[in-house]
Parts: C-alpha cells; sequence; structure tokens
C-alpha cells in the first residue's frame, strides 16, 4: 500500500490548475508583453521564483549571494520542511508548494525562474517559464527524455531575447576555459578521438546499487506534498528515502543514472571546443539491460561526422562510467595517475586530460608536459554573469539551453541505449528518432505526462 496525502494545500485546486496550464499553453505568448517584468534593464532589479529549494538549490543561492541587484520573490518546495532552511535572501518571498501556483498567481512578481528538481521535472517547469517570458537557469542533463530536447529547443526559438543557464557550473572554471582554447587552437594537433569515465553507482548518497528494485513504500511525512512530487509521472512512485532526497538519480522514470548525471560536466568541453553537431549513432555495451534502475558497467560508444578539423572520417566518443579507462598502452601514453572522473581527449600530436575541477595532464610525443603554455582566459561567474546578463549587462555565457540541449543529447544517448544492450542505434537528430530501431522510438524517446503536468507547447 502506497499512502499518499493531498497533493497540495494551496487553496488552487488540481482542476483550476489543469484549465490554467491549457490556457499557458493557448495563449501565454500573446499575452507576455503586458503582464510580464522580463524585459529588465540595468536599473531594475531581477526577482527570481525559485522551484526546488534544498540541496543543489542552495548553490545557487551562494552563487548568486552578494549581488547587489538580485532577489527573490518566491521559493517551491514539495518538502515544506525546506522553506526553514533557506539563508539569507532579501525581500519578503512568498512559498508555494505547487509551482503551477507561482505562474498561475504570482507570474508579475519576478523575472527569472531557477529550476533545481529531479531531472524528469526538468522540461515541463522550464518551458512553462519560457512561456510565461522568463529568463531561466535550469540544472543539468537539460531535460530527461530525448523528445524533450525538441520541446526546450522551440520554446527557446519562440523566446529568443531571454536569457538562459544550464547548470554545469563547473564550465567555467579557469582551467577548463583553458583547456577549451587549447582545443580550438588545435595546439595538440586535429581531434582523433575522446574517452570519458566516471565513478560506479553504488549505494551512498546520490544513488543505489545498479538494477535495485524500487524500494517498498514508507509513510508520507506530514510536510510531504508528495502527490506534487511524481508530478508528470503517471504512474505514481511510492515515497522513499531512496527517492527523496538525491537517490532519484538512480532509477529510470525520474533520473538519469551515473552516465546522465555527470555527462553535461564531462562532455561539455567537446563541444565548446569543436561545435559538435548531433551523434550519429550510440551503442551502450552492459551485462543486462537497465529496468526500473539504470544499470551499471555501462561502456558507450558514441559516433560522431568527422571531417576537415577532425583526423578521422569520423570522431568517436567512449563514455564509461564504473571507473573503466581505456588502455593508455593502446593510445601510447603512460598510465596517468588520474584514478578519478576524468576527460581525455587524445589528438594527433598528444592528448589532454582534464578533470571536473579543471585540473590537466598534457602528453606530447607520449611524455607528459610540466610547462605547457596555456592561454589566459577572463575570469567568469557562472551564476552573477546569468543574472547580468537578465538585466541587460550582456556578458558571455558558457551554457545558454541551446548548447546545453546539445550536450545533454549524448548523455542521454548512452543512458536510454541502456535499454538496447550491445545494439547499434543510429540517430537522426534532426527528427529525433533512430532510424533503425522502431523498438526503441515507442520505448526510449518520450514518456506520457500526467494531465496537467505537461509542458506547455509554445508557439
Amino acid at each position: 500500500m502506497n499512502p499518499t496525502k493531498p497533493e497540495s494545500k494551496s487553496p488552487l485546486n488540481r482542476r483550476n490548475f489543469i484549465r490554467s496550464a491549457a490556457a499557458i499553453g493557448a495563449g501565454a505568448l500573446a499575452s507576455n508583453a503586458a503582464t510580464v517584468r522580463a524585459a529588465t534593464n540595468k536599473n531594475s532589479r531581477l526577482r527570481i521564483f525559485q522551484i526546488g529549494t534544498g540541496n543543489i538549490g542552495g548553490m545557487q543561492r551562494k552563487g548568486l549571494k552578494g549581488h547587489p541587484m538580485v532577489e527573490f520573490a518566491g521559493f517551491c518546495d514539495v518538502d515544506e520542511t525546506m522553506f526553514s532552511r533557506i539563508e539569507d535572501y532579501h525581500g519578503d518571498p512568498w512559498t508555494v508548494t505547487d509551482y503551477r501556483e507561482g505562474f498561475a498567481n504570482k507570474s508579475g512578481d519576478f523575472d527569472a525562474v531557477i529550476v533545481d528538481t529531479p531531472d524528469f521535472h526538468h522540461c515541463p517547469m522550464m518551458t512553462t517559464a519560457l512561456s510565461h517570458g522568463k529568463h531561466v537557469y535550469g540544472q543539468k542533463p537539460l531535460v530527461h527524455q530525448l523528445s524533450e530536447l525538441k520541446t526546450i529547443r522551440d520554446a527557446i526559438a519562440a523566446q529568443p531575447k531571454l536569457f538562459t543557464q544550464m547548470g554545469n557550473q563547473r564550465a567555467c572554471t579557469t582551467g577548463r576555459m583553458q583547456a577549451v582554447e587549447l582545443l580550438k587552437s588545435n595546439k595538440l594537433g586535429r581531434p582523433v578521438e575522446a574517452h570519458i569515465w566516471t565513478g560506479g553507482m553504488s549505494r551512498g548518497q546520490y544513488f543505489v546499487d545498479p538494477w535495485s528494485p524500487i524500494t517498498a513504500g514508507q509513510p508520507v511525512p506530514d510536510t510531504m506534498h508528495w502527490d506534487l512530487w511524481n508530478g508528470p509521472l503517471t504512474e505514481a512512485l511510492p515515497y522513499s528515502e531512496d527517492l527523496h532526497p538525491r537517490r532519484w538519480r538512480s532509477y529510470w522514470n525520474t533520473g538519469g543514472g551515473m552516465l546522465a548525471d555527470w555527462g553535461c560536466h564531462l562532455i561539455d568541453i567537446l563541444y565548446f571546443a569543436y561545435d559538435l553537431p548531433s551523434p550519429e549513432a550510440v551503442q551502450t555495451n552492459t551485462m543486462k539491460p537497465s529496468n526500473d534502475c539504470h544499470s551499471g558497467y555501462n561502456m558507450s560508444t558514441i559516433t560522431y561526422p568527422g571531417g576537415d578539423k577532425f583526423a578521422r572520417d569520423k570522431f568517436v566518443l567512449h563514455y564509461n562510467d564504473s571507473n573503466i579507462r581505456p588502455s593508455f598502452s593502446s593510445l601510447g601514453l603512460p598510465v596517468s595517475k588520474i584514478t578519478s572522473t576524468c576527460t581525455m581527449i587524445v589528438c594527433e600530436e598528444g592528448a589532454l586530460l582534464l578533470q571536473p575541477g579543471g585540473e590537466m595532464e598534457i602528453y606530447r610525443k607520449g611524455k607528459l608536459v610540466e610547462n605547457e603554455p596555456l592561454a589566459e582566459v577572463a575570469p567568469r561567474n557562472h551564476w552573477k554573469d546569468w543574472a547580468d546578463c537578465c538585466l541587460g549587462d550582456v556578458k558571455p555565457l558558457w551554457t545558454q539551453f541551446d548548447i546545453g540541449s546539445r550536450i545533454t543529447e549524448p548523455a542521454l544517448l548512452a543512458t536510454k541505449a541502456t535499454r538496447f544492450p550491445a545494439q547499434e542505434l543510429q540517430w537522426d537528430g534532426e527528427a529525433y528518432r533512430f532510424r533503425n530501431h522502431e523498438e526503441a522510438n515507442k520505448t526510449i524517446l518520450s514518456r506520457t505526462y500526467r494531465e496537467g503536468f505537461a509542458p506547455p507547447k509554445i508557439g
């Protein structure tokens, strides 16, 4: 038996919200000009509505702390205990447990939205924000379904004046920016191939063991609005501490396992340096298919078209979890001292090994280089630069949603392909479907959304 609570203590009932969601999809763009404060300038404050306040949500508030023109208008969390844990903020913010209530009743109060929720909520929430003309900061991976790549891209295309930022904050650390410049300039020659590996998915703070069953339901705390946590899921999951607050990452219907969780932090450099197109194919090998839970010991091969700026006709990314590293000897390299999560780009004249925080090893002719000259890069602030852009002081942003969706694409492909181990799935990035596998098209492209929680249609 799965004990549940009423979905919200809000005076607005679910039926009214469904009507509201339908109205958003039909007419939001036409009415934005009169009702939205998104066209802020450098003399006004940026008022933010944050959806999801705990865990990673605190990082965003800390990142924006001290910005003199930023304040939080409101907060949303399905766990009411989170509201008492919010640190200092400016203004007198309101709180809701249903994000739709914030848009339905408070849209004029805020200019921007931060989405810090489990992956399966990302696309509905972010597109709702965009449909209301709000700037958006959204967590990675940007979306949870391959079909949602098109949904989010259509949404940003319909709102070209809005500023977006995906939450891969490591991208603008000094070391990673220097690595991008090193690769873009071909200082190591043209790229040959790339290898990325992460740690393993095992029971701990963020994950359960691979292939674990859904944990049996536990009593829902009085402060938890579990129906709202389930949101777009057509089949509700039972409450447990293995789903909330962090281990939802392990499960197929709510997160992306190790590959999708880390992908945007590790694959991004390839897109910044080489402006990669959509992959052509993906094959993920693992011992048995993922089920309700994601699999482990995954070895994914993602193939891109090559061309003149690459050393081969195809550019191949080998993306593994469970600390499965390549053979360094086969690549003409000594075994690296880096034993944890890493991105390796093998080029014609050397190789770069880059850790998530920007620490790197550079090799030339099979030997470690101690004093490779690195470009000077201007300092960037991942959070405050986004806020400045929203306020009219435009600065470079590393990961707006256009490129963020492209970085998310291979991470999702590697993850979804775990349902078909050792089968090569040929990907059509323009049509958002597989060319050679109808069963994959039927089962791993998209989801059915529960009524009232689907992404609004924009345009």
